[in-house]
């Protein structure tokens, strides 16, 4: 097989970013509903399974991670300074930004511990990182305690051999979490994916994928859209697998799907998903991800029941509403808060 040339661009991943993002709002939209809609197994089925959505996430941020600085962090040619004042400046802003908008509008103590906690980026340290303000920023917590544990994690896959051999140790203390250290027996509350114990297996299959890139693009550019019927394929028969404890349990499952879409995703040749709106809404598809609960709760207190009797409709409403000003007002804020960081950075340089 011949090789791949370097420095390939895998935008293709921006697909998945966006997509992601969007159907990760739709799930929250439906879940948050006051009156459910019911469009069959699009709503019963389909629209919930997007919360896995975010172990694919997990696992684009590895990937993405690793092209950017695995290499760069092995020789040492990336100070820790630089490599961490990157990952603040690219998170914090924004995430603090909203968090003190949560802070004002919902004040009170514990709100304010909340989010002071959220503008560190570190309370993925907390025994419990699961906070009312910015609920869905756990993530934030979950990703950043990766960043902080990158030079590690990159000893853990520093050759495929010991990759193998952690990806394997990650999976067993997956079981491990569920079946005995979240349980009763040790803690009274099960953090599930929260934890990045719990969710280690993904960002190492992130990890996996980047180590064997350049074989992945060959076997993904030569299968085209054959690998995307296996994507589909792959989906569907995760629906059709009877539920039991075991499959609700094992996330090999999840791993197999999510780690596909990748694969699919590292190919060049599949130019849909490397579009202008993919490529735009993948460069604010974190800020989405953020804030889009927020115009939710606008749209909620409006009372779109008392304007549109249908439950379906609704939620299209909804959905459509809520989604397209949470992209607008992600593209603007992100535009001025980039701006304002960017003089910042600038004037300290200068000092």
């Amino acid at each position: 097989m011949n090789s791949t040339p370097k420095n390939i661009r895998y935008d293709n991943i921006n697909g998945l970013r966006a997509l992601s993002a969007i159907g990760i709002a739709m799930m929250h939209y439906q879940a948050n509903s006051r009156l459910a809609p019911d469009m069959g197994f699009v709503t019963s089925l389909l629209i919930p399974w997007f919360t896995n959505l975010v172990m694919l996430f997990l696992i684009i941020s590895s990937f993405s991670v690793c092209c950017g600085y695995y290499e760069r962090m092995k020789n040492g040619s990336i100070s820790p300074n630089d490599f961490y004042t990157k990952r603040y400046w690219r998170i914090l802003p924004f995430f603090a930004f909203l968090s003190i908008i949560d802070v004002v509008l919902n004040f009170s103590k514990i709100s304010l511990a909340q989010g002071f906690m959220n503008c560190t980026l570190v309370f993925g340290l907390l025994p419990k990182s699961s906070f009312d303000v910015i609920g869905v920023g756990w993530f934030i917590g979950l990703i950043f305690l990766f960043y902080m544990l990158f030079p590690f994690f990159v000893f853990l896959i520093d050759n495929k051999t010991r990759a193998w051999a952690v990806f394997s140790v990650s999976l067993v203390i997956n079981f491990l979490c569920q079946e005995y250290f979240f349980t009763e027996s040790v803690i009274n509350w099960n953090p599930g994916r929260i934890n990045i114990l719990y969710s280690a297996s993904f960002l190492i299959a992130g990890g996996l994928c980047f180590l064997y890139k350049d074989f992945l693009h060959d076997i993904a550019a030569r299968l085209g859209n054959w690998l995307l019927f296996v994507c589909i394929a792959a989906n569907i028969l995760y629906f059709l697998i009877p539920q039991s404890k075991w499959t609700l349990h094992c996330v090999i499952p999840m791993l197999v799907v999510c780690s596909l879409w990748l694969i699919y995703a590292v190919g060049n040749r599949h130019k849909w998903m490397q579009n202008r709106v993919f490529n735009f809404l993948s460069n604010i598809s974190l800020e989405i991800y953020l804030c889009h609960m927020i115009f939710f709760r606008i749209i909620e207190k409006l009372n779109p029941e008392n304007y549109i009797a249908d439950a379906n409709i609704r939620y299209l409403v909804v959905c459509v509403t809520g989604i397209g000003a949470t992209v607008v007002f992600s593209y603007y804020a992100k535009k001025v808060i980039g701006i304002l960081t960017s003089a910042a950075i600038k004037r300290r340089a200068l000092k």
